[in-house]
């Protein structure tokens, strides 16, 4: 998924600087996305460019001024048929997975050591949706619900696959060219 039609349908939502749109996606969408501001401003000055987006410069008292960017008619039209298009594959890329696919080169306490940081690291994840859905006024409309839904409920699976693959690793039933598959 291009980050260009994140950015602009945060900003069908309201005005937001380039801080508050990279906030918004970490705070709330990391199960979408993750650019970094290095990724998100340049995409802004590519809007800016081509009149998808405006942008105000706003004075603070006492603070730098800050950029402050709005959606045009353009962008809307621009967001709008990419939005009725078909979705295009997933493609997911987890550094987790890859050490996984070779963990046979690792000891069991080094692959157990990798379950448990990636099991902190969703546990994390889990805690700030759920803080995020304690706090309604972060969450724009109802559909940001159910993609906060749809996360806790990926991030909830994969805990119970880190938890099944830990069990198997104590155990010593993961073999080198074994699958360790679900029984139910």
């Amino acid at each position: 998924m291009s980050h260009r039609y994140l950015v602009l349908g945060l900003l069908s939502e309201r005005p937001m600087t380039g801080y508050e749109i990279r906030k918004r996606v970490c705070e709330t969408m990391s199960m979408i996305a993750s650019p970094s501001y290095g990724a998100v401003y340049p995409i802004l000055h590519r809007l800016l460019r081509e009149g998808a987006v405006t942008m105000d410069v706003v004075e603070q008292e006492g603070r730098p001024a800050k950029k402050v960017y709005a959606i045009t008619e353009s962008g809307r039209d621009d967001f709008a048929t990419w939005l009725r298009k078909p979705a295009a594959a997933d493609q997911v890329r987890r550094e987790f997975l890859v050490k996984v696919l070779f963990a046979r080169d690792l000891d069991p306490e080094e692959l157990t050591a990798h379950l448990r940081d990636r099991q902190a690291e969703v546990e994390g994840q889990i805690a700030v949706l759920e803080a995020v859905c304690s706090e309604p006024e972060a969450q724009a409309n109802g559909y940001h619900a159910l993609v906060i839904d749809y996360a806790l409920a990926l991030y909830r699976a994969e805990l119970c696959w880190l938890d099944r693959v830990a069990q198997a690793v104590r155990a010593g039933e993961l073999l080198q060219d074994a699958l360790l598959l679900d029984p139910d």
